[in-house]
């Protein structure tokens, strides 16, 4: 079961994903609120599971929140629901550790099958954050930033069965099964891979790990 920090400062948007989400099976509870000076300080006490927010807040940016998020609990999944769809606020956004971004254009929200894509180790996107993304990596200018190289392997053997299974689009759950272990040692192994790669979600962790074995003339993971 799931717990659920909800950033929203739009009252009439935010009863309305609340009930929603206490429709949803999983969803063990939620908390709301529609400030980031809100969220920071219930995240001090608190450890949520998942962490639903808006970018546009009354006193600041819902990035705040994410990396507060990320900083204090690592393990949570987090997704945008935002009226911000440029390519400048998504990157943001996913450097800052979001794992998954929805844009709010009108359409209904299907957030039972959203959260249970993230829970299944997948990263919901809509169709124009996509395109955006892609259009991103295919620019022979996308600057990928250089990083520091070890001479020590990039992941332990598991951490890579771990991310390899990941890749395939398998979750957690699947890899556990696959590997013989629990999904919360799955988890754990995720953090410390995330740790090692200096990234804070799915999709970063395995572009960070195929850039690096690249650089260092080994294969990457496909």
């Amino acid at each position: 079961m799931d717990s659920v920090l909800l950033v929203e400062d739009d009252p009439p948007t935010r009863n309305w994903l609340v009930s929603q989400l206490l429709q949803i099976p999983s969803c063990a509870g939620v908390h709301a609120c529609g400030t980031v000076a809100e969220a920071c300080a219930w995240l001090a006490q608190h450890s949520p599971d998942i962490l639903l927010v808006d970018l546009g807040l009354p006193d600041g940016s819902g990035l705040a929140v994410i990396k507060q998020t990320r900083t204090r609990h690592p393990l949570c999944e987090v997704l945008v629901l935002s009226v911000f769809g440029d390519e400048r606020t998504v990157l943001a956004a996913i450097d800052a550790g979001a794992s998954g971004y929805l844009v709010k254009d009108g359409n209904s929200l299907s957030l039972r099958e959203h959260l249970e894509c993230l829970r299944q180790g997948g990263s919901p996107l809509s169709p124009r954050i996509a395109r955006t993304l892609i259009r991103r990596f295919q620019s022979p200018h996308a600057d990928t930033g250089p990083a520091p190289l070890d001479t020590n392997p990039l992941l332990s053997t598991r951490e890579t069965e771990v991310l390899t299974g990941l890749a395939k689009g398998f979750s957690y759950a699947e890899v556990a099964q696959a590997l013989g272990i629990t999904p919360n040692t799955v988890r754990t192994h995720v953090r410390k891979l995330y740790e090692k790669l200096s990234v804070n979600s799915r999709s970063e962790a395995l572009y960070e790990y195929n850039r690096r074995q690249s650089e260092l003339g080994q294969p990457p993971i496909r």
